[in-house]
Parts: structure tokens; sequence; C-alpha cells
């Protein structure tokens, strides 16, 4: 038997969690609890290395926890370029690679992610969505030198050739991203968006960068994959299963006075109550 646990969307910077008070806490549960392998998926800073730096520090301390990462869009906006973020050595960095689990039929596979605008009313006006990006949206400082629904094409392109090897190899697939994979899994549209035509456009910019439908059409078509962990998204987004595969969201989320996505009153209380764990 294996435990996994998964987390995602920590967003230390922005809560204002000091690093080594998150290190004590997880490590520190990590270990009580006998985790074999810790997962996250994506947004832990608004910098690259102090993400990796960060996994670095916690894997030391707890050595018999494998841990694995990949990057959120957030993790991506500094010290990182487009090159680093697909070619980096970090073992720990599961992008566009997969690990089999010691004993088992079962391999886990981790990609980034990206989004193509497919979850907006906006999918076929590329040049509107990429204007507005660039004005309101921090991704628009992220470096990248293609498209984002280029970027979307070599995400699939990847994933496929991973799942076809997964598929050839009989192994069944736990999969790790950042983005959402499937727009069944938003949040239903809040009340009072369509009041204006700002809004409502707002609300279809926004949505267009939260993911792709269709990475989770190709997940779906894959019988052998089981389970997909993704983030991005805040709040609560319970379980979803379709066509036998079922997606986890375990992010944290952000706390501020103005904007509260926490249910819990603490950064340790609220990293505790989204951590997912499974055991296989």
């Amino acid at each position: 038997m294996m435990k996994i646990a998964v987390s995602s969307d920590n967003h230390l910077d922005v809560n204002r969690v000091p690093v080594d008070t998150a290190l004590d806490l997880q490590a520190d549960w990590l270990r009580r609890r006998s985790v074999d392998y810790y997962l996250f998926a994506g947004d832990l800073f608004n910098d690259y290395l102090k993400t990796r730096d960060y996994f670095a520090r916690l894997q030391a301390r707890v050595p018999q926890t494998k841990i694995y990462y990949i990057l959120g869009n957030h993790d991506l906006l500094n010290h990182v370029t487009a090159d680093q973020a697909e070619h980096t050595a970090d073992p720990r960095y599961l992008h566009n690679r997969a690990v089999d689990l010691p004993g088992s039929d079962w391999r886990l596979i981790g990609n980034n992610g990206w989004y193509d605008y497919s979850f907006s009313s906006y999918y076929q006006q590329q040049a509107a969505v990429e204007a507005w990006k660039k004005v309101y949206w921090l991704d628009g400082s992220i470096d990248q030198h293609e498209t984002d629904q280029a970027r979307m094409d070599r995400v699939l392109q990847q994933t496929r050739v991973l799942l076809d090897q997964a598929q050839r190899d009989h192994k069944r697939g736990l999969f790790l991203t950042h983005f959402v994979p499937c727009q069944h899994l938003l949040a239903p549209k809040p009340v009072g968006i369509n009041k204006t035509a700002r809004m409502e456009r707002f609300y279809q910019m926004i949505n267009a960068m939260l993911g792709s439908n269709r990475l989770g059409r190709l997940l779906e078509s894959y019988p052998n994959v089981k389970t997909v962990f993704y983030g991005h998204v805040h709040g609560v987004h319970p379980p979803l299963t379709r066509n036998g595969l079922t997606y986890f969201n375990q992010a944290v989320g952000v706390h501020k006075k103005r904007h509260d996505e926490w249910q819990a009153p603490t950064f340790a209380a609220q990293w505790k109550r989204t951590v997912r764990v499974i055991e296989l």
C-alpha cells in the first residue's frame, strides 16, 4: 500500500507565509503520516527559483517521501525562461516526465499544462484575448515565444506520447497538471456577472486562461488513466468523475482581506484541509 499526498496553489508569498513555517508544517505532517509521495500541482511562489529551492529543502527534511512538482503560471513569472521550463534538470520536476511507482502497475505522469481559450465565448477571437491578456493578466509577463494555442498543442503532443507509452506498458496512470483540464470543473457562473457587458467580458476573458477542454478529452480517451490532480482554480471544487476518470482539485488558494478564498482561519489549517491523500 502506497500513500500519496497532493497539494497545489499554496501561494506562500502572496499569503505571507514564512518559508520555514511552511517547511516545518509540511515536513512534520508528511513524516507523521508516513507519506510515500508528495505531489505539488503548481503555484508555490511567484518565482521559479524559490519554488525549486523550497522543494529541495523539503525533500532534505523528509528523505523517506518522494517529492515531485510541476509549475503553475505564478511559478513561471520570474527567474525562468520558456526553455528552462521545458528542460530543467531538477529530478523533482515532473513536467513532461513519467515515474513508475515501485511494486505496482501505477505510473505517475506530469505536465504543467496551459490554456487555449476553449472555456470562453472568445475561443475563436485569439487576437482579442491576447490583447486583453497583455494589459490585464499577469501571464502576459511570462517568457513565451509562441501563441497560447501553439503552446497547448505542444502540451497535448507531449501528453499523448507519455499516455501511449503507459498504455503499451500496461500501466495505470495518475496525471498531475496545473491548469484545468475540463470546463465541467469550473465553478458555476456567479449571479450578476452579465449585468453589464464589461463584467461579462472580464468573466469570459478570465475563463479563456483557465485551461483546455482538449486536455480533458485526451485524458478521458485513455481507459488506463484513472486519476487527474489539477490546480489553478481556487475555492471548493468537488471531485468529478467522467468516463471512468476522476478529477481532483487540492488548491489552498489566497487569503486577503478583500478576497478570502480560504475555508479555514490559518494557512496550516487550510493546507491540512485541502491536501488530498489517496492510497494505492
